[in-house]
């Protein structure tokens, strides 16, 4: 027994040893050590964690003999994580594929011994996954069927083979074990959104909100974070306590495409999306060392072999000097392998595409969690996403209305041979016209093969540059919007000391009208209905939104405005209302009265509304001015005129009490104007101060 307890005392001894030597890196005698106690205690995992350790460490060489000692250890201590643990380490050190297959084979033990193992379910995330990976995941954790961590993981492996049905009965379980779980009601309105009961999608996510606060694992950022801008990532993280709930309704507010219906449609089409690019989009080597190191990455760039983004088709008017001689040839290969014969990509003088420094000006539209992870060679977000840049553009934008394989720029389609595979580009139909942004695929010849087989940014002209800046920066709905917004907006001087009132109508069955604050994008006012729209806000820039609705179609304007102030020393007017009629209107009256399309009947009489305001007052207190209606003709048609060949013109002196607002009203008798399209203004003259102000131009149609 006494031999017994001085060799336990001993084997201790040398474990201390050994433990102490590795830590002050004096490798060699540590493994001598190590390696006497593995032959002395064969069965032991300790001693053989001990040597895998030291290998690990070992310059250069030891990873594969560590990985040997911590698979040893695994087996003779199944219950035991922490090999599993040192086998992930190893994985991670060697980067590629095959360093992948390691940490993918211990993870799985992990979650099979231990579902809640703490980090362990995250790194699995950043990791490949095919569906036979996710099942095999789900088999582990699925001996655990009352753990809660299980359950959630396993939702969130239903969600990720497509099973919205099984994803919500798994959420369902872990509600019933922890009430209040926000990753649980996420899971059970993704199941929602992806088997199309949008309905249900919505309730449960409007649960996820309402408990956003209580969210530590901030799940909900962390769907959405990929299609904010730099400011609402930083508006998050300056977010308090109490005040998510709020920020997550202001960052939906503005996306929201129909502002006529109580749901926001945005929130579906963003997992729909989300759905579609982690299935089509997912990086398959996530882990190979160009994207785990910034070193590697930087030492790609150094040593030449970033992506030859600097390249154009030889031939075309870029790749000239301004005398007409032809660029110099890049040293460097552009696509190996994909090069079409008798094409020759040259580099344009004057064009420095994504050189080494400037990639923060390349992403400076783009959040900081995206510049944190682009580089020269333009890649971004693959350690937080999991997605190839195809899925960040298409998570943000949807389907690009062109898609084109083996080109590089859609406005040049000129296709290179071979490269279906390898190559794409995308164009995208904007307002502000085409933008287009190309993709390459990281084969074994380009860039030294460190990118993996992934595709990676491939910017070749200035326009591509710039569409890229823009598409990073902002994101769009795809939802259709067919019909035209044909609306009157006017503004006139608030109820409420320092506000503006905005009136509108539509052409419409149905409107909606939204101000959006443009610093918080906190909504700031409201009105919809069938007739006068109304909101008053303070005076300054917004965001405005407007829909109409007819039916099922709906139309969509999004728009900057600046709202006036009317202030009570100055002269100024508000809007015109112009309605058919013979009798003067108030305010509200007019501009209920006045049509939408501002189409009015010939032959009919037009009663005006106006207000006037900062008329300077005489000694009894009177304000003298000059009013001056103008029917100004507008040109259709070259040489034609619709209407008058000369502008219809009504002039008064009027006195009145001066006061805050003036009211300015006249009725047109029937046949003074004829019919035709006209721009109207009304001019005002304060005689008392000689000053002049005149409203904005409406344009209506007499027929």
């Amino acid at each position: 027994m006494l031999a017994l307890v001085l060799a336990l005392l001993q084997q201790d001894a040398s474990f201390a040893r050994a433990e102490s030597l590795l830590g002050r890196q004096d490798l060699r005698a540590a493994r001598v050590i190590a390696e006497q106690l593995v032959r002395t205690h064969p069965n032991d995992p300790a001693a053989h964690r001990l040597l895998g350790r030291i290998w690990l460490a070992w310059p250069v060489v030891g990873r594969y003999q560590a990985l040997e000692e911590f698979r040893t250890a695994a087996r003779l201590a199944p219950a035991d994580p922490e090999p599993l643990y040192w086998q992930i380490r190893v994985g991670q050190y060697l980067g590629s594929d095959e360093g992948e297959r390691m940490m993918r084979e211990a993870l799985l033990r992990i979650l099979a011994i231990w579902p809640g193992c703490r980090g362990c379910w995250e790194t699995f995330g950043q990791l490949y996954h095919s569906p036979d990976i996710w099942r095999q995941a789900d088999r582990a954790l699925a001996r655990h069927p009352n753990d809660p961590f299980a359950l959630a993981h396993r939702a969130e492996i239903a969600i990720a083979l497509e099973e919205p049905g099984r994803a919500y009965s798994l959420a369902a379980a872990v509600l019933a074990l922890r009430p209040h779980d926000v990753p649980a009601y996420l899971w059970r309105a993704e199941a929602g959104f992806q088997g199309g009961r949008d309905a249900i999608g919505y309730a449960w996510y409007d649960s996820a909100l309402s408990y956003a606060d209580l969210d530590s694992t901030e799940a909900i950022w962390e769907q959405v974070w990929g299609i904010a801008s730099a400011d609402e990532i930083r508006a998050y993280e300056r977010t308090g306590p109490g005040q998510l709930r709020q920020f997550f309704d202001r960052f939906w507010g503005k996306r929201d495409p129909n502002l006529l219906t109580r749901e926001n449609e945005r929130i579906a089409e963003h997992f729909r999306r989300l759905d579609y690019v982690r299935k089509m989009f997912h990086l398959l080597h996530p882990q190979s060392i160009y994207y785990r190191s910034p070193l590697r990455r930087a030492l790609v760039a150094a040593g030449g072999r970033s992506l030859p983004t600097r390249l154009v088709p030889e031939g075309t008017d870029s790749a000239r000097t301004p005398g007409g001689v032809p660029a110099s040839i890049d040293a460097r290969p552009s696509l190996p392998g994909l090069s079409t014969p008798g094409i020759a990509y040259r580099t344009p003088i004057g064009t420095n595409l994504l050189a080494s420094g400037d990639s923060l000006s390349f992403f400076s539209g783009a959040g900081p969690d995206l510049r944190a992870v682009a580089d020269t060679n333009g890649q971004l977000g693959t350690s937080r996403t999991g997605l190839d840049p195809r899925g960040l553009v298409w998570l943000r934008h949807g389907r690009p209305h062109e898609r084109l394989t083996g080109v590089l720029d859609p406005m040049r389609p000129q296709r290179l041979v071979n490269a279906d595979l390898d190559l794409e580009s995308w164009l995208y139909d904007t307002p502000e016209g085409p933008l287009t942004i190309a993709f390459v695929r990281g084969t074994g010849g380009l860039a030294g093969g460190h990118f993996g087989g992934d595709f990676v940014f491939y910017p070749v002209t200035q326009h591509q540059v710039r569409s890229a800046e823009h598409l990073l920066a902002s994101d769009e709905t795809r939802l259709a919007a067919e019909l035209p917004v044909r609306t009157w907006i006017a503004a006139f001087q608030g109820d409420r000391p320092g506000t503006t009132a905005l009136y509108a109508k539509a052409v419409a069955p149905q409107a909606a009208m939204v101000l959006w604050d443009t610093a918080t994008a906190e909504e700031i006012g409201r009105s919809s209905g069938p007739d006068l729209l109304e909101v008053s806000v303070r005076p300054g820039a917004y965001a405005l939104g407007f829909d109409v609705a007819v039916g099922d179609k709906v139309g969509r304007a999004r728009r900057r405005i600046h709202i006036p102030l009317f202030r009570p020393d100055t002269l100024s007017l508000a809007g015109i209302a112009l309605a058919p009629g013979d009798a003067l209107l108030d305010r509200e009256g007019a501009l209920a009265a006045m049509p939408a399309d501002l189409m009015y009947p010939s032959g009919k009489p037009l009663v005006s509304y106006a207000e006037i305001y900062g008329l300077t007052a005489d000694a009894q207190g009177l304000a003298r001015y000059q009013v001056r209606y103008t029917f100004a003709p507008v040109r259709s048609l070259p040489g034609r005129l619709l209407g008058g060949a000369s502008p219809v013109v009504f002039e008064f002196t009027r006195e009145a009490l001066a006061r805050g607002a003036v009211p300015e009203r006249l009725v047109i008798e029937p046949g003074r104007v004829a019919a035709g399209r006209y721009r109207v203004t009304l001019a005002v003259t304060d005689l008392g101060s000689n000053v002049k102000s005149q409203t904005v131009a409406l344009e209506i149609t007499i027929r």
